[in-house]
């Protein structure tokens, strides 16, 4: 009988944390990028992100704020098909945006071809609030990492 109260009592409290919202409040005076990931396991592995935080080269996350007003951002792609480590591939796109405080915002993004084409949307509406930018998936060159580095510094965050 306790054995059974145990495991119900960790099955309640495992339900309990799986029903709870994540805190996705936008802080005062900022702006929020929802980076976008599509890993089926079988196909392929797409991710679009902030290549940049504090001015350096950043790996992917799922979110962050930034202070709104004008900003230059990098946004770094990926694609690679499953079980296929020799089609890791990867583009790249710059924006200069001006966002407002309290926007709420995904990278967005289709592939075609050797191509991928990237914008920013509204998480509510997912209407467009930036241009699209389409850019060459190409193999990735290691050797590019200063000018990665080079980029994230006149990046704006």
């Amino acid at each position: 009988m306790t054995k059974h109260l145990i495991t119900l009592l960790l099955l309640c409290n495992l339900f309990a944390c799986a029903m709870s919202p994540f805190n996705n409040d936008i802080k005062q005076g900022h702006f929020r990028i929802e980076n976008t990931s599509y890993d089926n396991n079988q196909g392929r592995k797409e991710y679009v992100y902030l290549m940049c935080h504090k001015h350096k080269p950043a790996t992917w996350v799922t979110a962050r704020q930034y202070p709104a007003g004008k900003h230059n951002i990098w946004v770094k792609a990926t694609y690679q098909e499953a079980n296929n480590h020799n089609s890791y591939q990867v583009a790249f796109a710059n924006f200069n945006l001006t966002l407002p405080a309290g926007g709420n915002y995904q990278l967005a993004h289709t592939i075609h071809d050797e191509s991928i084409s990237i914008w920013l949307q509204d998480i509510n509406t997912l209407s467009a609030k930036s241009e699209v930018i389409t850019a060459k998936l190409t193999r990735n060159n290691i050797a590019n990492s200063t000018k990665l580095i080079n980029q994230c510094k006149q990046g704006t965050v």
